[in-house]
């Protein structure tokens, strides 16, 4: 569907398939519960939604006291918008659902098939008759629809509250609280400060993300990294260590907190006595990420952090310090995110 005319012929077969196990009795009627993220406010409203379904039925087949529930919301996903539509029995079960996804600008077209959709599970030989004109039908019938549902229509644009079961009104506002979404992640990095020279390594690891909330871990090893000194030989410096970071997300941005522990592991080389050193590593700090989509549920990966050592290192050789461990650190990143909804 999101690419056009020549998907929306498959959308229309997609869904009558799906009316096959989710029908309402004919000409039933369902309560109405319509909601749009922040981004999504731009869609028609909930009463346009109203009178396209009615228009294809030739009724207004929402009552306030139906023993069917439709719960109908539209959000922003990567970039463009993903409508699910629930049907609910007098109990609060769903019984049946439907997703479909539009790109960003083209929500009237989005609202137009979630009104099919709703007018085929409601009432299929309704919603379908415009489709399939009957020949023997007079046309003035087919033309002016009765008037006594488009005052019923007016009359419920805003119905009376109904006291509904506890059951019921918590299974209506579960969906407020989003998808749980996992992602896998892996970034190669530049490294300035944890080591006497630039220090190159790799990060492989998981998140959760829920709404704005996000946590990952990840693992991360730092490749050694060498120094060679005045008097000759080598110092060489290498970082094994995981990562916590929970995160505030905005779409495509994601502002982190770190906390890094793991051990850092010192060698002379080359020099008279020379010897290895692990010591325990751990270091607070902060990052910034921007992830754009590359193709469907891939997305590009850019990282850039500061973090605050509290384990100072410092190494000497034959008596003399030739590196210790700055007040800040900085590295940057950049890998690839795939993510499952």
């Amino acid at each position: 569907m999101t690419r056009g005319a020549c998907c929306f012929s498959a959308v229309l077969v997609a869904i009558a398939a799906w009316t096959n196990r989710v029908q309402a009795a004919p000409g039933g009627a369902a309560r109405l519960e319509y909601a749009r993220s922040e981004r999504a406010a731009a869609c028609p409203d909930r009463g346009a939604l109203k009178a396209a379904v009615s228009k294809r039925l030739g009724y207004d087949p929402f009552l306030p006291a139906a023993r069917q529930t439709i719960v109908v919301e539209i959000i922003d996903v990567d970039g463009g918008l993903r409508a699910q539509m629930r049907l609910s029995d007098e109990n609060g079960l769903i019984i049946g659902s439907r997703e479909l996804r539009e790109q960003a600008g083209h929500c009237d077209e989005l609202v137009a098939s979630l009104a099919l959709a709703i007018s085929i599970a409601l009432d299929p030989g309704a919603a379908l008759a415009e489709k399939s004109p009957n020949p023997g039908r007079e046309p003035a019938a087919a033309a002016d629809p009765p008037p006594e549902p488009e005052r019923e229509s007016v009359e419920q644009e805003h119905p009376p509250k109904v006291n509904r079961p506890r059951a019921e009104r918590t299974a209506s506002a579960a969906p407020a609280l989003g998808r749980l979404e996992a992602g896998v992640r892996s970034t190669l990095f530049a490294d300035a400060g944890s080591a006497p020279a630039l220090a190159f390594g790799w990060r492989l690891g998981l998140d959760l993300r829920r709404n704005w909330l996000q946590v990952g871990a990840e693992f991360t090893q730092q490749f050694p990294s060498t120094k060679e000194l005045a008097e000759g030989g080598r110092a060489r410096v290498s970082l094994l260590g995981g990562m916590l970071a929970p995160c505030v997300v905005s779409h495509t941005l994601a502002g982190c907190a770190l906390l890094t522990l793991g051990v850092l592991q010192t060698r002379g080389e080359n020099i008279p006595y020379p010897s290895s050193q692990n010591t325990f590593y751990a270091a607070l700090g902060a990052r910034f990420e921007f992830t754009p989509t590359l193709l469907g549920q891939l997305q590009l990966l850019t990282q850039v952090e500061a973090l605050k050592p509290f384990t100072p290192v410092s190494l000497e050789v034959v008596g003399g310090e030739v590196w210790h461990t700055p007040f800040l650190t900085f590295s940057a990143g950049i890998g690839l995110r795939l993510h499952f909804l």
